[in-house]
């Protein structure tokens, strides 16, 4: 159907540089909502079908137009179907669907699980302080790291609080 519909609001050297429209309804076809077929779009969602924290489009692909109404016909890849809305944001630089690829590719064959070691001793902690309270003394550090290390050495485990 996009074809066709495309092909009647193109001029035609056949009728006088006209366009089927034009010589069906008599005036020029308006060609503004024209879009890249298969461009990236995004789909509105209304208030109503979304819950606070839902996205406000979905990601499709523009397919065409609809026959009886002011409306784009868009494939929504997280749905699977072709949904019919006139709230179509549309990327046209973006031709298809393109899955992102991520930016950076590990290795692992240079990774060597054979050769690390694990050591069962005990290293000491480094405590970073971030926020509003004022630093700790080098001794109040000392005094804390050697209390941390005599819990693991008795089996005593420091207290979690549930959550």
């Amino acid at each position: 159907m996009t074809a066709i519909y495309i092909k009647n609001r193109l001029p035609s050297p056949k009728c006088q540089d006209q366009t089927p429209f034009e010589i069906v309804n008599g005036f020029r076809p308006s060609v503004k909502h024209m879009r890249v077929f298969g461009c990236r779009t995004f789909v509105l969602t209304p208030k109503e079908k979304r819950s606070k924290w839902d996205p406000k489009a979905r990601e499709g692909l523009f397919m065409g137009y609809e026959e009886v109404s002011k409306a784009y016909r868009v494939y929504d890849i997280e749905a699977d179907q072709v949904v019919i809305s006139r709230d179509v944001t549309f990327d046209e630089s973006t031709l298809g669907f393109s899955p992102r690829l991520p930016q950076e590719i590990v290795d692992d064959t240079a990774l060597d699980i054979e050769s690390m070691s694990i050591s069962d001793e005990p290293h000491p902690m480094q405590l970073k302080q971030t926020g509003k309270r004022k630093s700790r003394s080098n001794s109040q550090e000392q005094v804390l790291q050697r209390t941390l290390l005599e819990r693991r050495g008795t089996g005593l485990e420091e207290s979690k609080c549930p959550g």
